[in-house]
């Protein structure tokens, strides 16, 4: 983990931050609340998981499993589609996003739908959702997961983000950015983070083209929330600078997930970022016992 170092200016406890990027990840299952209730979903995980399992506080139907415990991905609710599994901390994006029933929300970065669902869940099946995937492997992952959890407000489509077409289309955007993914190394046992500068500044333009075409899909007044699974200052704070901030500003984030987070830096290795990158938030594993996330909300003006 010695590419991790290069963090130690903005993390708290330099050490701490390197264990826990290597220890085993607790997993997070969640009830598909329009077919399975808070109280079913209860019941199914004291049977599944009488002597681990421990509910989220801040999420109703959402339990928590230790690494060591049971695989909820190999129990036949979830073929069933009666619940999905996932890592807590890639709730919160969807969570900062908060779509309503009746919306026109986007998936900008679908695939394998884990967030598509949790989006269409929490709207009650109710409005539209375009979930789109670049990668056409991907596609197959993200169509199975809406299928399998009987999702019928979702459509997909297959191409760039940059290259959809329309503005002012959307009540909300989400952008779960392809990213270098150091946040990821506890999901793999012995994955080390490798990225290098060249990495950093060629995924920072993807994103950057993301997160425009996202703000000019959003109509006046919605929301884009912006996320990745890295550490990188170039992929998090200095993608949001390169939004104009007379189309859009960065948002407080609310919500119970928001204060276990560190706010955006506003300087890193000789660049200055745009003030209000303070706003957006940055999850340590060693902070919240979760992978590594950076989450932002812009409004459109």
């Amino acid at each position: 983990m010695d590419a991790l170092r290069r963090y130690a200016p903005i993390v708290d406890d330099v050490e701490a931050f390197l264990a826990a990027a290597v220890a085993p990840l607790p997993r997070v299952v969640w009830a598909n609340r329009l077919c399975l209730s808070e109280a079913a979903m209860a019941d199914l995980m004291r049977r599944r998981c009488p002597h681990h399992a421990e509910p989220l506080p801040y999420l109703p139907g959402t339990w928590r499993v230790p690494a060591d415990a049971a695989r909820p991905g190999k129990w036949p609710e979830f073929a069933l589609g009666l619940l999905h599994t996932q890592e807590e901390v890639a709730l919160w994006p969807v969570m900062a996003l908060d779509p309503q029933p009746g919306e026109a929300v986007l998936d900008m970065c679908a695939a394998p739908g884990n967030k598509t669902a949790q989006i269409a869940v929490a709207m009650g099946d109710r409005g539209y959702i375009l979930a789109n995937e670049i990668s056409r492997k991907r596609l197959e992952s993200l169509q199975n997961n809406i299928a399998r959890m009987g999702l019928s407000s979702v459509a997909v489509s297959h191409g760039s983000g940059t290259e959809i077409r329309g503005e002012g289309r959307f009540d909300r955007v989400l952008v779960d950015a392809p990213c270098t993914c150091e946040g990821t190394t506890r999901k793999r046992p012995g994955r080390q983070a490798s990225s290098t500068e060249d990495d950093w500044h060629k995924m920072a333009a993807l994103q950057k083209g993301l997160l425009r075409r996202a703000v000019a899909l959003t109509r006046p007044g919605g929301s884009v929330v912006y996320s990745t699974c890295t550490y990188a200052p170039e992929e998090n704070e200095g993608v949001l600078s390169g939004v104009d901030p007379e189309q859009a500003v960065i948002e407080p984030l609310r919500g119970a997930f928001a204060e276990r987070g560190d706010a955006g830096i506003t300087a890193w290795e000789g660049s200055e970022f745009r003030r209000d990158v303070v706003h957006a938030a940055r999850f340590w594993p060693h902070h919240n016992d979760t992978g590594g996330f950076f989450v932002a909300r812009l409004r459109r003006l």
